[in-house]
C-alpha cells in the first residue's frame, strides 16, 4: 500500500488534535480524489475563514461545488450544522409530530443539541451517515472536530446513548404521574437531591418539569435514535470506511497518536494512513536537490545546508522510531511544512500533488 490509491475507500476519515493541519490535508486529499475522476464530498466542522472561502463554503450550511475547479471529476465542501442536523434527525425520528415541535422549546433539549459535550460529534457522524446513504458521492472525507482527545469523536455516540438509557427515560416518563415537588422528589437519594438543588439554583425552578417533559418527548424517537448509533457505528467499521490520523513533529503530539493508534485497534476500525505533518520544512529537499546538482567549489553552500539540517536531525529520530513502531499496520507518510500558507484553490493543489508525490512512505 502506498499513497493515497482511494480504492475501496467511500469514507476517509481524517483524524487528529486541533493545529495539526487536519482541515488542510483533508480538503487536499478532496482535491486529489476529485483529479482522479472521484466526486468526493469533504465535510468539514470548524474551517478556518481562510480555507471556507478556497472552498467556496464560507456562510454556506449546504454542500456546495467548490469554485474554480477543473478536475477529472468533482469536489464538493460542507460545514456541518450541528442544530440544524440534530434538529432534522428528531423531525425525520419523530415523523415531523407535534410533540417533536414542542421539544425543540425544551430547555434542556436546546442545551443538547447546541453545546453539550459529545453532541457535536454525534452531529459530525449523523451528517456523515446520511449523507453516505444518499448514495450522492463516490467518496466523502470527513474532518472530524477538533478534541482534546482524538478518540472522544469516536466514543461520542455510546454517551448519547447512555443518556438516552431507556431505563432512565422510563423512570422520568412513569414519574410525570407524580407531584414534581412531592413524591418525585422524596425518591431521591441525598446525593441527587443536592446535585438537583444546585441544578435549579442555576437554572431556576422548572428544572425538573424540564427533564421531565424531555424525556416524555423523546419516547417517539428514542428507538430510532439507538438504531441510528447502531447503524453509525457498522458503516465506521466497515472495510469501506478507512481512517487517516493525523499528527505533528511534536513529541507530546506523537505519544497522543500512538494512544489514539491502540484505540483504533481496539475498536476495530481500519487505519489506513498515519500522516506526519510539517515533519519538514519544504525548503529543506528543494536546497538538497539543488546543492546536488552545484558546480564544483560549492563548499560553503554545503556547509550552510548543513548548519541548516542539524536542527531536523533529532526529529527525524523521533519520526523515525514512530514509523518503526506503527509502520506494520498502516502507511506512515512524512509531508512538509510548505513555505506559503494554503489560501486558495491553487494552494490545495499544490498540496495535493506534494501528498502524491513527496508524501512517501517512511
Amino acid at each position: 500500500m502506498s499513497g493515497f490509491d482511494f480504492k475501496n475507500t467511500q469514507i476517509l476519515v481524517c483524524v487528529g488534535n486541533g493545529g495539526v493541519g487536519k482541515t488542510t490535508l483533508a480538503a487536499s486529499l478532496g482535491v486529489l480524489a476529485a483529479q482522479r475522476g472521484l466526486k468526493v464530498l469533504v465535510l468539514t466542522i470548524d474551517p478556518a475563514k481562510r480555507l471556507a472561502t478556497t472552498l467556496g463554503i464560507e456562510g454556506e450550511k449546504d454542500i456546495t461545488k467548490v469554485p474554480g475547479q477543473n478536475f477529472k471529476g468533482e469536489l464538493y465542501a460542507s460545514v456541518v450544522d450541528h442544530k440544524k442536523t440534530f434538529d432534522d434527525f428528531v423531525m425525520r425520528a419523530a415523523a415531523k409530530s407535534e410533540a417533536a415541535k414542542k421539544l425543540f422549546q425544551n430547555k434542556l433539549y436546546q442545551q443538547l443539541s447546541t453545546s453539550l459535550s459529545g453532541s457535536q460529534d454525534f452531529t459530525a457522524l449523523e451528517k456523515l451517515y446520511s449523507t453516505y446513504e444518499s448514495k450522492q458521492f463516490d467518496l466523502i472525507i470527513l474532518d472530524t472536530p477538533p478534541a482534546k482527545h482524538a478518540i472522544d469523536f469516536l466514543n461520542a455516540p455510546q454517551k448519547l446513548a447512555v443518556l438516552f438509557n431507556d431505563k432512565v427515560a422510563r423512570w422520568f416518563r412513569e414519574s410525570k404521574t407524580k407531584s414534581v415537588g412531592g413524591t418525585l422528589f422524596n425518591i431521591l437519594n441525598a446525593g441527587t437531591k443536592q446535585v438537583l438543588n444546585i441544578m435549579e439554583s442555576i437554572t431556576g425552578s422548572e428544572l425538573l418539569k424540564e427533564l421531565s417533559d424531555f424525556f416524555m418527548s423523546i419516547e417517539q424517537w428514542q428507538e430510532k435514535l439507538e438504531e441510528r448509533i447502531t447503524n453509525v457505528h457498522r458503516m465506521m467499521v466497515s472495510s469501506q470506511t478507512q481512517f487517516c490520523l493525523v499528527t505533528s513533529f511534536d513529541k507530546a503530539k506523537l505519544q497522543e497518536a500512538e494512544f489514539f493508534l491502540r484505540e483504533i485497534r481496539k475498536g476495530g476500525f481500519h487505519l489506513h494512513t498515519v500522516v506526519l505533518n510539517r515533519s519538514y520544512p519544504e525548503w529543506l529537499r528543494l536546497k538538497e536537490k539543488t546543492l546536488k546538482s552545484a558546480p564544483t567549489g560549492s563548499q560553503q553552500l554545503f556547509e550552510v545546508y548543513e548548519s541548516e539540517k542539524k536542527f531536523y536531525v533529532e526529529r527525524d529520530r523521533e519520526h523515525s522510531s514512530f514509523a518503526s513502531k506503527v509502520g506494520k499496520e498502516a502507511q506512515v507518510l512524512r509531508l512538509p511544512e510548505v513555505e506559503d500558507p494554503v489560501s486558495d484553490l491553487e494552494g490545495l493543489v499544490k498540496m495535493a500533488k506534494i501528498i502524491e508525490q513527496q508524501g512517501e512512505p517512511s
